[in-house]
This record gives structure tokens, sequence and C-alpha cells, in this order.
């Protein structure tokens, strides 16, 4: 990651400064290669020097609220929660505690820029950006499994990122199959590229 980048945009503005906060080496080095498409707009950093930071308190030992605190005492900037868990209990939970947006991780780069850009300009948002869930009738869990399908994660990989088991994401794919009527894996990989996962 850079310290902290110096390049200037021609219009004159500096890439907003960008930290992912105690992740894995998996999601730090995926946040780092869809962003670098748009370095114009946002670079990637330590977080300590990040005007926003990424982070997911949901799901850790401590609580949202807790997990939250410790992160602004660690960085100065303004956080944003980046999470596979949408459910509306812990949106509310993460916005009451400080976080000023709250995105998935299935969303694609353009998208995230766009939540950053937001909350660097002191905006928020308040509620998990749409999702492809809404298409196809794919559960926000089922989307957000047949998107790590077609990014060729393991079922334990994919049973890592989400805090299941790997027993719940048979189940997950075994829905998804039906539901999008395929059979094989790569069928499901390619029914999911086509239509944007």
């Amino acid at each position: 990651m850079n310290s902290a980048p110096d390049k200037v945009t021609p219009q004159g503005r500096r890439p907003v400064r960008v930290g992912v906060v105690d992740e894995s080496e998996l999601v730090t080095t995926g946040v780092e290669g869809m962003l670098a498409q748009h370095s114009g707009r946002v670079a990637v950093v330590e977080p300590e020097v990040a005007e926003v930071v990424l982070c997911d308190p949901v799901g850790r030992s401590l609580d949202i609220e807790a997990y939250l605190a410790d992160v602004a005492r660690r960085t100065h900037g303004r956080v944003v929660v980046y999470t596979w868990r949408l459910d509306q209990g812990s949106v509310r939970r993460a916005v009451s505690a400080g976080a000023q947006g709250f995105v998935s991780k299935a969303v694609p780069a353009d998208e995230l820029v766009r939540v950053v850009e937001l909350v660097h300009r002191g905006g928020t948002v308040e509620a998990p950006a749409p999702t492809l869930a809404a298409r196809d009738s794919l559960s926000v869990r089922e989307a957000e499994v047949l998107s790590l399908i077609c990014r060729g994660r393991s079922n334990l990989e994919i049973a890592a990122e989400l805090y299941v088991s790997v027993n719940s994401v048979k189940t997950y794919i075994r829905q998804i199959y039906h539901k999008i009527g395929v059979a094989r894996r790569s069928q499901a990989v390619a029914w999911g590229i086509e239509r944007g996962y």
C-alpha cells in the first residue's frame, strides 16, 4: 500500500485516500485490485493516513458499537462499513455508532468508489447499496455466494468470507442452482458472469 498518494488529477484533485482495516490479505488485495482501475479518484493507503476507512464490524467477537469505537481510536478517516451482511439491524447499529457509510462487498468497483467519494465529501450512505439480489429472485446471501463463485472462490473460502459453515455454503449453492436452473458450478459461473455477478 502507498503511504500517501501525491499525484494530482488534471482537474487539480488528489485521489481520496482509502484504508482497509482488520481484513484478511485476500480482502485487502481484492480491494486494492478493484480500486486500481480508478486510481485517479481513489488510492489505497495505510489506515492511519486514510481519509475514508473500510471495515467490517459485523460478526466479530466485539459488538458493532465497541468495534467501531476502536476503529475510531486507531484511525482518523470517515468510516464505511464494508460487509457481506446487510441486515437492517446491523445497518442501524453501525450508523448509530458513527459509521458514515454501509456498503455490500458484492458491489462492483465503480459503486464502491461512488460511496467512498460521497462519504469523503461529508455525505452518508445510511442503507445498503443496491445489490444484484433483487434480480432473478435470489436472496441477498445467495447473490453474495454466487458473486464469490464467479470470482473463483472455493466453498471453504466462501464459508470463511461469510462467517458461515461449509455445509451452509453448499445449501446456498443448491438453492442457487435450483433457482437459476443449472446443474453444475461451471454453468452457474457462466450464468452469473452473463448477468454481471
